[in-house]
C-alpha cells in the first residue's frame, strides 16, 4: 500500500511541476515574440510570428507517436518524460538568449530563423510529455483504483497553472524582461526531469509487448472522434495561441495577464474534483458538448474586450475558462482510455494529442495570424467562439456513442 501512495503522490508531483512549466510558457510565448521578432520600426512581424506558430505544432507528427509506441512496447514512459523534459530545458535557454542585448541589432529574419530552428527541438521533445504522463495516469488508476479518478491527479496541473501563471505575470511586470519566460521555461523542466528521475523503479522492466495494431484498424468510433478533435484543435489552437497577445493590446500590464490566466481555473477545480461523479452521471460526451458550450460564450465576451472595459468584466468572462476546458478535458481523456487497449494507452493518447496538437494546430497558427493582420485580435476571438459553438452540432451528428466498451 505505501508503494501505492507514493507512486499517486509521485504522478500529482508530476502534473503540479509540468503545468507550472506549461503556465510559465505556452500563454507568454506569444509575446516574447511579439516584442522580440519585429521590425525596424518596432511593430511585430505577425507573418513570421504566424509562420512559427503554423510549423511547430507539426513537429508532434513526427514525435508523438513514435513515442507512445516506444512507450507501450518497453513499459519505458517514466525515461521518455525524463529525457524530454531535459531536452526542453536546453533548448527553452537557448531561445531565451535572442531576446537580450547582444542581439538587439540582428534584423526580424535573423531573430525568427534562430528562434525557428531551436524551437524545432524544443517542441520535438516537449508535445510528447502530456499525453505520456496522461497514459502513466492511466495505467496506474487502472490497476489500483477507477480511471474516472483522473480528474483528481489532473486536478494538480490546475494548482500548477495558477500559480505559475500568476507568478510569471508578476515577473515580468517588475522585471519587463522577455527573455525570463524562455529562462523560467528552462528552470521548471530541468526540475520536472529530476523530479520525473527519482520515481523510476530500479527493477528491471518487462519484456516488450506486441503492440495490438488490429485493436486500432477495427475502431471505426475512434476514427470518427480523431475527425472532430483535429477540426476542433484548429479553432482551439487559433483562439489559445494568441490569447497572450490578444491580452496584451484588451489588458494594461503583464501582472493583469498573469492574474487572469491565473485565476480563470479556478471553476476547473471543482470540475476536476467530481470527475468520476460527472462522468459517472453525464458521460463522456455530453461533458465534452459542455465544455464547447462554455468556451465558445467565453471567447465571444472575450471578442467585447477594449483597455477601456473594467477588469473585473474582463476576469468574469475568462473565469468560464476553467469549467469549460475542465470538462472538455474529462470527455476526452475518458472517451480515448476507454476505446484504447490496455496495452495501447500510450499510442492511443499519443494519437489524439497529434490529431488535436499538430495539422490542426498549425492551421490554426496560421489561421490566427491571417485573421488578426486583416481584421485584428478581437475578431479572431468572435470567430473562434462562433465556431467552437458550432462545432456542438458537429459533435452531436457524428460521435453518437459514449466510447463505452463491453
Amino acid at each position: 500500500m505505501d508503494s501505492i501512495q507514493k507512486q499517486s503522490a509521485y504522478l500529482k508531483t508530476l502534473f503540479f511541476l509540468l503545468f507550472i512549466g506549461l503556465g510559465i510558457s505556452s500563454p507568454f510565448f506569444g509575446i516574447f515574440y511579439k516584442h522580440v521578432i519585429v521590425h525596424a520600426d518596432g511593430t511585430p512581424a505577425i507573418g513570421l510570428i504566424g509562420l512559427i506558430f503554423f510549423v511547430m505544432p507539426l513537429v508532434s507528427l513526427i514525435a508523438n507517436i513514435p513515442a507512445g509506441i516506444l512507450a507501450d512496447k518497453f513499459h519505458s514512459g517514466k525515461h521518455l518524460i525524463t529525457l524530454f523534459c531535459f531536452g526542453v530545458a536546453i533548448f527553452a535557454a537557448l531561445i531565451g538568449l535572442v531576446g537580450e542585448d547582444f542581439a538587439h541589432d540582428w534584423t526580424a529574419n535573423g531573430k525568427f530563423i534562430y528562434i525557428f530552428v531551436l524551437l524545432l527541438f524544443l517542441n520535438g521533445f516537449f508535445y510528447p510529455i502530456i499525453p505520456m504522463l496522461d497514459a502513466e495516469t492511466l495505467l496506474f488508476l487502472n490497476k489500483h483504483f477507477r480511471r474516472e479518478f483522473y480528474g483528481a491527479y489532473r486536478l494538480w496541473g490546475t494548482y500548477g497553472w495558477s500559480v505559475s501563471t500568476i507568478l510569471m505575470g508578476g515577473l515580468l511586470f517588475y522585471f519587463r524582461h522577455a527573455p525570463l519566460i524562455f529562462y523560467c521555461t528552462a528552470l521548471a523542466f530541468t526540475v520536472l526531469g529530476f523530479v520525473a528521475w527519482s520515481g523510476i523503479e530500479a527493477k528491471p522492466t518487462t519484456a516488450p509487448i506486441v503492440i495490438p495494431w488490429s485493436h486500432l484498424k477495427k475502431d471505426i468510433l475512434f476514427r470518427w472522434f480523431l475527425l472532430f478533435v483535429f477540426l476542433h484543435g484548429v479553432v482551439t489552437a487559433s483562439s489559445f495561441t494568441y490569447t497572450g497577445y490578444f491580452f496584451d493590446d484588451v489588458l494594461r500590464s503583464p501582472l493583469e495577464i498573469g492574474f487572469i490566466l491565473g485565476t480563470w481555473a479556478i471553476f476547473e477545480i471543482p470540475v476536476m474534483m467530481f470527475s468520476r461523479e460527472l462522468i459517472d452521471r453525464f458521460g463522456n460526451r455530453w461533458l465534452i458538448v459542455s465544455g464547447l458550450l462554455l468556451s465558445g460564450i467565453r471567447l465571444i465576451l472575450f471578442s467585447f474586450f477594449t483597455l477601456e472595459t473594467p477588469f473585473v468584466w474582463k476576469w468574469a468572462a475568462s473565469l468560464l475558462h476553467g469549467p469549460g476546458y475542465g470538462l472538455s478535458q474529462l470527455g476526452i481523456i475518458d472517451f480515448v482510455d476507454r476505446r484504447a487497449h490496455p496495452e495501447m494507452r500510450a499510442t492511443y493518447l499519443n494519437i489524439t494529442t497529434v490529431a488535436r496538437m499538430s495539422l490542426a494546430s498549425a492551421l490554426g497558427g496560421i489561421l490566427g495570424s491571417m485573421l488578426i493582420e486583416r481584421w485584428g485580435s478581437a475578431f479572431l476571438m468572435q470567430f473562434c467562439g462562433w465556431v467552437t459553438i458550432a462545432m456542438i452540432f458537429f459533435f452531436v451528428f457524428l460521435i453518437r456513442r459514449h466510447g463505452r466498451r463491453g
